[in-house]
């Protein structure tokens, strides 16, 4: 029998909801399904009736509750005491980007900090924000730097830098005669170039979509979506794109306007809640804290819109 397993069992016996319990577990619908599927096999009893309105637990499931949420407390508590008598640590620090950080900041602090810590390996990843969230929880990693949103119940975060949204877009294309910032709800139904599915910055820009209620139409996805701006001749779409990507557009034929968000945009750095961290990563996170803040992430420009 898995812990995992055992924790699903009971986040879902306290939510009630596929839904909302595999939202706090960081699985999909689906995974969180299989798990318990997979636990009913193995005890070979029915744990939940299923409808339309949720999930309801059977006799059997209120029975074992007490004792599966025990064993859970308990693997826990074993986990507590371990850490308090772990060997040293090799000197290695596991960070992790969310896909399309790294375009978006200049994570030379990294560098900087190595540099005056040889001693210290550090290891950089770039993995969808799921994924560094999943390595996060099953502590793979030490710090995981993402964008919101994310839950994020079961991590010590904090804000490092805040930036806005542009549109870039050619001067042909009729917003290009905003004079001052438009507002997130006027690309409803416009042809949109934007990151991969799997760019953080992309989730941030379908989630700012899914607050205003509106539907753009998703011409370009792809990584490499600041090239295609560069080499915009005619009016076909609008890319959105952040403060250090508006820095690089050299394309005469484009105008940048700031989007105004229903809600700001944010980098986190975040660690796992409720463990020790080693001296090695708390000496990290402190240089990373007072590095943005005496050296806050440049913005595009100080003022509004840029015709290049």
């Amino acid at each position: 029998m898995k812990i995992k397993f055992i924790e699903s069992f009971l986040k879902l016996y306290e939510e009630l909801n596929i839904s909302r319990a595999s939202t706090h577990l960081f699985i999909t619908q689906q995974g969180l399904s299989r798990q318990i599927q997979a636990l009913e096999n193995e005890l070979d009893v029915v744990l939940f009736e299923r409808s339309k309105l949720g999930v309801t637990p059977t006799e059997v499931c209120k029975q074992i509750q007490p004792y599966f949420r025990n064993i859970y407390n308990n693997y826990n508590e074993v986990l507590d005491i371990l850490d308090k008598y772990k060997l040293p640590s090799n000197k290695s620090i596991s960070i992790a980007f969310a896909y399309g950080l790294q375009n978006a900041v200049n994570t030379d602090f990294i560098f900087d900090y190595q540099k005056n810590n040889t001693d210290i390996a550090i290891e950089i990843h770039e993995w969808s924000k799921h994924i560094c969230v999943q390595k996060l929880l099953s502590n793979e990693i030490d710090i995981a730097f993402l964008v919101n949103p994310f839950n994020s119940e079961f991590f010590n975060c904090f804000p490092l830098a805040e930036d806005y949204m542009f549109a870039a877009l050619h001067k042909e294309h009729p917003l290009a005669n905003h004079e001052g910032p438009i507002d997130f709800s006027l690309l409803e139904g416009e042809k949109i170039i934007t990151g991969s599915q799997e760019n953080s910055l992309r989730e941030l820009f379908n989630y700012f979509c899914e607050l205003t209620n509106i539907q753009p139409h998703v011409i370009v996805s792809s990584s490499y979506s600041l090239s295609f701006v560069n080499a915009m001749t005619q009016n076909i779409g609008i890319a959105t794109v952040t403060s250090a990507m508006a820095s690089k557009i050299n394309n005469p034929n484009i105008k940048i306007i700031r989007i105004l968000t229903p809600e700001p945009g944010y980098m986190y750095c975040c660690t796992l809640r409720h463990i020790n961290l080693s001296k090695d990563v708390c000496s990290l996170l402190k240089y990373i804290k007072e590095y943005f803040e005496t050296t806050p992430m440049p913005k595009f420009g100080e003022s509004i819109n840029r015709s290049l």
